[in-house]
């Protein structure tokens, strides 16, 4: 297949050049700029005989990116609102480019160099019945306009890590590059050799397609835990009705049979179709278009995230969040089917009915060392019950939360040697989608679960970890604090602490200067059985639910602390089965203990910077 430039094309323009063509509705069209340097300001224009524009590329300072950046804006029949892609200034940088702007229906694409920077998933026609007038100018050495698109675009994959940013070593703490992706919600699946993570891959936090989030499943897998494969998506959208690939689950029946089972959303509102996908090697899904209905005794409209897994008498299962209706009120609730062959289903009665105001997403059934497990998020928050028997009853554990809300819908995967892993995403303020957190679940004696961080994914540095000195703090009826030695901006720091009274609170702050006016704490409270992270100097009545944990044993105990620092968020693992994870806005490279209403030792202190901390510091010196 040829690249773009040497297809044969509707018309070719220079510098300052002006033409007309006459080519009706269009479902395909491609325009490639050569560009001698970037300059603010309009670059390409295609307008329709009424003189309304249909295709724009250019730069400017837009709502989307305060930084300069390069846009493209293409209007269809579908929406009044335009799809717009684009790329920051800053990511290319200035110079020669070559820029080209696909259109294909159901996707458009923007490519700098070759390199794929941005797409989004529209439908329609593009707007250019009758006569098209085209102009360029502003820095645009000559243009192309195809009705063709070319396949075989390609990059160097210096310039992919140069624009698009070089891939970490480590999977946690990862999203996909770029300046507008995350990872959405999380399906991990273990097929017996691989542990494969299905993930909702998320532009624009769920704003593509016009809202309609334009989700796909992408996939990356491991043996290991420590070298992940990334594969190519898994479930695309290859058609302009699909709203969005939903969330979903992985199933293995036999070794060439992977189903994959989700919802697509509708692109006009209708109620979303479950369905399914089918591939031999879990990486390239075919799609059925088979459909698997539920009854009217449920809101149709809500019907998602179907799960399946197989109980012990060889019966497969679907469970799916919906609602039921009842005298004209929404209960939500889990949706239950069952199957002989993955392929016809028979509804049965609502698996649970949590009695919560929304409906229960993203479960997780299954069965580990003579317990049965029923996990699910309300408000993106995960729960969990547990019972000897899949009948149930369910019980309720006293600390029945997942970590802390901001890791959103956690699903898990089974792992060798016994073990379960467990994905979620990061969420970021006011979207959807973020960086990936993955969890090693701890069973309890008595059945409970707790979560820790998975050893082959912590961060290993090359330079030798910094080792404090033990020491005593007197809160006595006030405060005490002492600073520790300036770590880098990201950081691993583990300690033991020591307190000798309920009543006091104790841990460390994390903050931008040295008088640690701005930062956070990261406080224990025994009374209260209480994990927080909050500004300092917070009021003193301002509790943030959404970076705290409750019911946390051993507080009043001696604990082991471990706790990951970033510029975006501090990661917390305390006596190895309790997690909390949260944002914060700013790096923090000072470090300081504290006590407060009481006294605390603290111990076996240890600070090592990441690798990524020691490559910048590495540049930076």
């Amino acid at each position: 297949m040829m690249n773009q430039w040497e297809m044969p094309s509707l018309l070719r323009l220079e510098q300052g050049e002006s033409a007309k063509v006459n080519e009706g509705a269009v479902k395909t069209l491609a325009i490639g700029l050569e560009l001698s340097e970037l300059l603010e300001g309009e670059w390409l224009v295609a307008k329709n005989a009424n003189g309304i524009a249909a295709v724009r590329i250019y730069s400017a300072r837009g709502a989307e990116m305060e930084a300069l950046s390069v846009y493209a804006d293409c209007y269809t029949n579908a929406r009044e609102k335009p799809i717009r892609l684009s790329v920051p200034w800053s990511a290319i940088g200035n110079g020669e480019h070559s820029i080209l702007w696909q259109y294909g229906g159901h996707f458009a694409r923007l490519y700098v160099d070759g390199v794929l920077v941005d797409e989004d998933w529209p439908m329609g026609s593009l707007l250019l019945d009758g006569v098209v007038q085209v102009h360029i100018d502003k820095g645009v050495q000559q243009a192309g306009i195809w009705r063709e698109l070319s396949s075989s675009i390609s990059a160097d994959p210096s310039l992919v890590d140069r624009y698009l940013g070089k891939e970490p070593e480590s999977i946690q703490y990862w999203r996909p590059r770029g300046f507008n992706t995350g990872v959405g919600d999380c399906m991990p699946f273990f097929d017996g050799q691989k542990y494969r993570i299905y993930y909702l891959f998320d532009r624009r936090g769920h704003a593509s397609k016009w809202g309609l989030g334009a989700h796909q499943w992408s996939q990356i897998s491991t043996s290991d835990l420590r070298n992940w494969e990334h594969h190519p998506m898994a479930v695309a959208i290859t058609e302009e009705g699909e709203g969005s690939i939903c969330t979903g689950s992985v199933f293995r029946k036999d070794e060439r049979s992977y189903y994959a089972f989700y919802a697509v959303r509708a692109v006009d509102g209708s109620p979303a179709q479950l369905t399914y996908a089918v591939s031999e090697d879990g990486i390239s899904f075919a799609k059925t278009g088979r459909s698997i209905g539920l009854s009217d005794r449920y809101t149709l409209p809500s019907v998602r995230d179907p799960h399946v897994f197989q109980s012990d008498d060889g019966k497969y299962h679907m469970l799916i969040t919906t609602s039921l209706i009842d005298s004209g009120r929404n209960k939500g609730c889990l949706a239950h089917l069952e199957s002989d062959d993955l392929e016809n289903w028979t509804e049965l009665e609502p698996f649970i009915v949590p009695g919560y105001h929304d409906e229960p997403e993203c479960s997780d059934c299954f069965e580990w060392n003579g317990w049965h497990y029923l996990i699910f998020s309300n408000d993106g928050t995960a729960r969990y019950r547990y019972a000897r028997d899949l009948n149930g009853p369910w019980l309720r554990p006293a600390m029945d939360v997942f970590d802390g809300p901001q890791w959103r819908v956690p699903k898990t995967a089974a792992f060798p040697r016994g073990r379960r892993i467990a994905a979620g995403f990061l969420s970021s303020p006011g979207k959807y989608g973020g960086e990936l957190i993955l969890r090693e679940v701890v069973q309890q004696p008595d059945g409970s679960l707790g979560f820790k961080f998975v050893p082959e994914l912590m961060e290993q540095s090359a330079a030798a970890p910094k080792l404090l000195e033990p020491f005593r703090l007197e809160g006595g009826a006030g405060w005490a604090d002492k600073a520790a030695e300036q770590p880098s901006e990201s950081y691993r720091l583990s300690f033991q602490a020591k307190p000798e009274d309920q009543t006091m609170y104790f841990g460390f702050s994390v903050a931008d200067s040295s008088d640690f006016t701005s930062g956070y704490d990261v406080r224990f409270e025994p009374s209260r059985r209480k994990i927080g992270i909050h500004r300092i100097h917070a009021s003193t009545l301002q509790e943030d639910e959404l970076s705290s944990i409750y019911d946390v044993d051993g507080l009043d105990q001696p604990l082991s602390i471990e706790a990951v620092i970033k510029p975006g968020w501090i990661d917390l693992c305390v006596n190895g089965h309790r997690t909390l994870i949260s944002r914060i806005d700013m790096p923090c490279g000072h470090l300081r203990f504290f006590a407060q209403f009481g006294s605390a030792e603290f111990a076996s202190i240890r600070i090592e910077g990441t690798e990524e901390a020691a490559g910048r510091e590495g540049q930076d010196g």
